[in-house]
């Protein structure tokens, strides 16, 4: 269950007084000099606010380590162009001097070594080419739900990156943009990008389970190669093309080696069941109904109960879980490879959150930002 914290604001005043400061003048041969008395006052200019329109392309703004450049007119908006510090953790400001951050600039991060979490502002449209590249301890990251693009390898080498949990407005991925993010077990691609670009998840040494959300289209060729220990993955029938070759196989000096033991899951009669079949993958048929254990079309807090029972009784003993695989994999939404009692308190949340009244599929919820 989400819990919301709440901050108490407190107000300090601060009673500052003015002392006259009274010059007196030296005694001299005329006489004792007449006192006088002036009260001083001490005057602060701040630089004038520039308007938006008082800035250039290539305008550069240094706050809070990071350096940003105006990269576009009218609107004019900034983009994050490079970090000047070696703060493990940093929080990229959505407004700086009134104008807005909408964009990771290509290299921004790249290299450093040092970066363990970064939050980013909900006004982030799109992350840059090598935007992160081999930031090796880079572990905490959010998909601000404006993000549309992620550009070539833009988190490639990011070994400590996990978990990986794309918004659901995210439209296009480049080529390698998760290239040997080996600590990660779990990808969902947005159902939004149509397209699952070539390469973009190859040498995902740690992936477990590689999901493609409804609305995924066309899969590129290599899109995900040398996933060694990868052991399913889930494509839905809006899925009408799969390149050969782009899932469940390695690829070493020009030629594809056997395939990988994968299963495929999906709906009979689709491009996911031709795949597995010509390929020689098991093919598991799926509903793609998350979380709905009972089958009556909701996701509520029966098909929690009936999770957490399941739960209850394999771990006391009793027998192992009575799911098959594919009901396993409708319980198992904290993709974990296990069914256990935190995908039923997911599964309650997922209740509760639609209850009062949002519209998330169960998918969307679960699985993306």
């Amino acid at each position: 269950m989400k819990h919301r914290s709440f901050a108490a604001m407190l107000a300090a005043f601060v009673l500052a007084s003015a002392v006259p400061f009274t010059a007196f003048a030296d005694e001299g041969e005329t006489g004792p000099a007449e006192a006088a008395t002036e009260e001083t006052t001490e005057e602060t200019t701040e630089p004038p606010i520039k308007s938006e329109w008082d800035y250039d392309i290539g305008d550069e703004i240094i706050k809070d380590g990071l350096k940003f450049s105006v990269y576009q007119l009218g609107p004019t908006r900034l983009e994050v162009k490079s970090c000047l510090t070696d703060d493990r953790e940093i929080e990229v400001p959505e407004v700086v001097d009134n104008l807005i951050v909408d964009r990771i600039g290509k290299y921004a991060f790249k290299e450093r070594m040092e970066l363990y979490s970064v939050k980013l502002p909900e006004s982030i449209r799109s992350i840059g080419t090598y935007a992160f590249f081999k930031c090796e301890h880079l572990h905490e990251f959010n998909f601000p739900n404006c993000l549309e693009k992620i550009d070539a390898l833009a988190f490639s080498n990011c070994y400590d990156l996990w978990p990986i949990r794309l918004n659901r407005g995210l439209e296009k991925m480049e080529i390698a943009v998760f290239q040997a993010c080996t600590g990660a077990k779990s990808l969902s691609i947005p159902g939004r990008m149509e397209v699952f670009t070539d390469h973009t998840c190859q040498f995902m040494s740690g992936l477990y389970t590689l999901r493609l959300c409804t609305g995924v289209k066309i899969i590129e060729k290599d899109a995900a190669l040398n996933n060694m220990y990868q052991k399913r993955v889930i494509i839905p029938p809006t899925v009408t093309e799969i390149a050969p070759y782009s899932i469940g196989y390695t690829y070493f000096e020009g030629d594809y080696d056997q395939p990988l033991d994968i299963d495929i899951y999906g709906v009979k009669g689709t491009a996911a069941e031709e795949y597995a079949k010509n390929h020689g993958f098991d093919f598991v048929e799926f509903d793609f109904k998350y979380g709905d254990m009972n089958n009556d079309g909701m996701v509520d807090a029966n098909d929690a109960s009936l999770v957490l029972a399941d739960y209850a009784k394999s771990s006391a003993g009793a027998h192992n879980s009575a799911y098959s695989p594919s009901e396993a994999l409708k319980a198992d939404v904290n993709d974990d490879f296990s069914v256990d009692a935190i995908d039923a308190s997911i599964i309650l949340s997922y209740y509760a959150f639609t209850s009062g009244g949002k519209k998330y599929t169960p998918e969307e919820f679960f699985f993306q930002r």
